[in-house]
């Protein structure tokens, strides 16, 4: 692609495609091109792929997701499809407009500007006094659904990542925190969509948060771990995150999260993503055509290995 076009809800520093191009050494003329055509042609020869027909753009950024390894793009998409094959209830259709359960007391949504170093900051304002396991499920397939979205459009050297537990009931939340269904979801989001978090940053003056992140912290890698912060106030995380790219919630510019969402809302449930969406779904595998095992039998066992997880 010779240019990134802004979205209705995405924005790009006017230098972002040559600088993260850059960061990978794929800046150079036809660096990128070739890159993709290695891809596009390891996609199109793999039996047990239900979908062969990805747009060079999305190639693009399945390589940029991947830190420019060509490589480990192809392991990641063939995650996603297996994980999709693996997993399908995550991809359950939604109506976001009128069959949402949490937009209520739950705000979110990826920021439209990015940081100044080409990150993109994803903001959650969880209200929530009461939950139930409807809200939790329907929460993860919404973030699938905006990690397709963010496939299909983002470019950015990773996410920063911000939970707003200042009105939120924290005891409430570990009651319905199911960890099997969080580690999926995890391994969803990082495996398949190869969502790079920077950092993971909680804003609450309570204790109980502490219950949750050990929690957390039992089902992601060492290295993630290692990127959670606590703030006890805004001005903690002004410290360490860019302020003024954040809404009006959490003391920046931007408008308030809770219209961000409502916008996220709209185009997630328009007609065009819809279609995209339902394609993208079907991008599953048909494991009896893989020419290898190795994957299937890492993966094959994911749910009855979540199921052994043990929480003290």
């Amino acid at each position: 692609m010779d240019s990134l076009p802004t979205t209705n809800l995405l924005e790009f520093n006017k230098d972002a495609l040559q600088i993260i191009r850059k960061d990978y050494n794929l800046d150079k003329p036809g660096s990128m091109d070739q890159a993709i055509d290695i891809l596009q042609e390891w996609v199109k020869k793999q039996n047990h792929f239900e979908k062969k027909d990805y747009p060079r753009e999305y190639l693009e950024r399945r390589i940029i997701f991947c830190k420019g390894s060509v490589e480990r793009a192809k392991s990641k998409i063939d995650r996603n499809c297996t994980l999709r094959t693996l997993m399908p209830q995550f991809y359950k259709y939604v109506d976001f407009k009128t069959e949402y359960k949490y937009s209520d007391i739950v705000w979110d949504g990826l920021l439209p500007k990015m940081t100044d170093d080409y990150y993109r900051i994803y903001v959650v304002k969880n209200v929530g006094k009461r939950f139930d396991k409807d809200i939790v499920m329907s929460y993860f397939r919404w973030l699938i659904a905006i990690a397709e979205y963010a496939l299909a459009n983002d470019y950015s050297r990773g996410i920063i990542l911000i939970v707003d537990f200042l009105d939120t009931n924290l005891i409430e939340i570990i009651k319905f925190l199911d960890l099997v269904e969080l580690h999926q979801a995890i391994t969803l989001l990082i495996d398949g969509y190869a969502m790079r978090i920077k950092a993971i940053h909680a804003i609450t003056p309570s204790k109980t948060v502490e219950t949750i992140i050990a929690l957390f912290k039992q089902i992601v890698s060492a290295k993630l771990s290692q990127r959670i912060q606590i703030h006890k106030d805004l001005e903690s995380l002004y410290k360490v995150v860019q302020r003024d790219v954040l809404p009006e919630e959490l003391g920046g510019n931007e408008k308030s999260i809770a219209k961000l969402h409502k916008e996220w809302v709209d185009v997630l449930s328009s007609k065009d993503f819809q279609e995209y969406y339902s394609e993208m779904k079907a991008a599953s595998t048909k494991e009896k055509y893989r020419l290898t095992d190795k994957f299937k039998e890492e993966y094959m066992g994911i749910a009855g290995t979540f199921k052994t997880l043990n929480v003290d």
